[in-house]
Parts: C-alpha cells; structure tokens; sequence
C-alpha cells in the first residue's frame, strides 16, 4: 500500500512496494502522476520513492529563480532523511536524471547507485534538444494544454502506436487540469539544467552508475547519454530499440527489465 507523506521539508513524496529503496524522479514540469503506471510497475519489484519536486505536483515548497539542481538533490536527501533511510538507488529521467548525477556528486555516501535516463549536461558541447523539441516548447508557452498532442508524438517513440499517443495525450491534459504548471517554474526548471555543468565532475563518480536511453529519442539526442556513459567511469551504457524520450512509457518492460538487473548486480557486487 502506498503511503503518502510529506516530511518537514514540505515535499510530497510518496511509498510503495516491497524490496531494494528506489528513489524515482521525473523531468521538466513533471510529478510523480506523470509515471501513469511505471511507479506501479516498479513497486512490485522495489520499494518506491515518488517525489513532487519543489514547485510541482503537492510539494508545498516553490522554486525559486537561482534554485539549482544539487537543490533539488538536497530534497531527495530530504526525503530519505524523513524516511530514516541511510542511502537509496536513484533513478531519474531527463531533467531527473541531472538530479541523479548531482546526488552522485553531492551526496555519494546516500546514494547507492544511479540510473540516469535520456538525460544531459550543459556545456557538453551537444545540442540538448533536438530543433523539433525547442519548436515545441515555444509554441507551448502559447497554446497550453492544446499542445499535448503534438507533445505525446514527440515524447514517445516514433514506432509508437497512435492509441498510445492518445492516451498519453489524454492523461496529461488530466493531469494539467488539476495540477496546472505555471509557465515561471518551468523557465526555472530550464535555468537550474542550464548550469548544471558538470562535465568535468563525473570523472570522479564512483558509485555504480546505468545510462539508459531510448535510440528513438526525438527529443534529447542520445549523444548526451553516450557522452554522460563515457565520463562516468564504469559506468553502464544501454540503448533501448524504438524507444522514446519517455521510456518508461513506450518501452516499459524493457526499461524495468535493464534497472532490475543493473540494480540486482550493484547490490551483489557492494
């Protein structure tokens, strides 16, 4: 049974399931309602950390314009410190995988291992978007929830069948119904990735370490996911056939299947 709590911070959070503690964490303008099922996947198998970053979701506290990434990081040890949990696995995709790398580089002694998902770094040298992606997050700032359509096409796979793109779509505007992202939290959600450089940081990460991406991803080239693999040293790199910005979507057994056994060894080989 899922217990949903708030600690002192004022971040919501949420557990489920029975088994190794994962700590999973959504990207740009996302809560915890946006895995739409995944979490649900994953607690069978893991007992799941769903956190509402600052500003979003029913976290109470907001985001403010010099917030950084290792801020957000300083939440989850927040959380686990609610939880009295001494270190957990991290998984974040995109804008949470960047929250994956800082508790790596920050806080390595609560970390267990970290799975970071279709994410990137500034100052990589790569375009972090695709032009598509840029296009599209203008033209949302004008359209709102008429956008998810177009959203849903992009996110997903391109083998992504229509009825997925659909529902996703319809779950969304669900979502932004009832949880509306004001347009200022995701403008500082941007500037806290922008200054996340830390290429020249991970060299000295030495905690286990997954890099997973999906080959279909239109949204953020896979080149940032190669790159982050090669500066990690020993860390695990993983392409995923078809799938998506939002793998855990349009590839979510897949995706569960490669954390499941990169988790299983990190934890044989502690």
């Amino acid at each position: 049974m899922g217990r949903p709590r708030k600690g002192k911070s004022g971040i919501h959070y949420e557990v489920h399931g029975e088994g190794p503690d994962l700590v999973m964490l959504r990207g740009l303008g996302r809560n915890m309602k946006h895995w739409l099922g995944f979490d649900r996947l994953a607690a069978k198998h893991f007992k799941t950390i769903t956190i509402d970053a600052r500003g979003l979701g029913q976290t109470q506290r907001g985001m403010g314009i010099t917030d950084t990434i290792y801020d957000l990081a300083d939440d989850v040890v927040r959380v686990l410190d609610d939880l009295k949990c001494d270190k957990s696995h991290v998984m974040g995709i995109s804008l949470g995988g960047m929250v994956a790398m800082a508790m790596g580089l920050k806080h390595p002694g609560r970390t267990s291992s970290m799975v970071i998902v279709n994410s990137s770094i500034a100052g990589s040298g790569h375009r972090r978007l695709s032009a598509a992606a840029s296009l599209l997050l203008l033209r949302a700032v004008a359209l709102g929830p008429a956008i998810y359509g177009d959203l849903a096409r992009l996110l997903l796979g391109p083998e992504a069948p229509l009825e997925l793109q659909k529902k996703v779509a319809k779950e969304w505007l669900k979502i932004d119904q009832t949880m509306k992202v004001a347009p200022g939290l995701i403008l500082k959600q941007i500037l806290a990735a922008s200054r996340f450089r830390v290429r020249e940081d991970l060299g000295g990460i030495k905690i286990p370490s997954l890099v997973l991406f999906g080959k279909g991803d239109q949204f953020v080239p896979h080149a940032n996911s190669l790159l982050i693999a090669s500066l990690i040293p020993g860390s695990k790199l993983v392409g995923i056939e078809g799938g998506g910005h939002e793998l855990t979507l349009d590839r979510p057994v897949q995706a569960l299947a490669e954390i499941r056994k990169f988790i299983k060894a990190s934890e044989a080989n502690a």
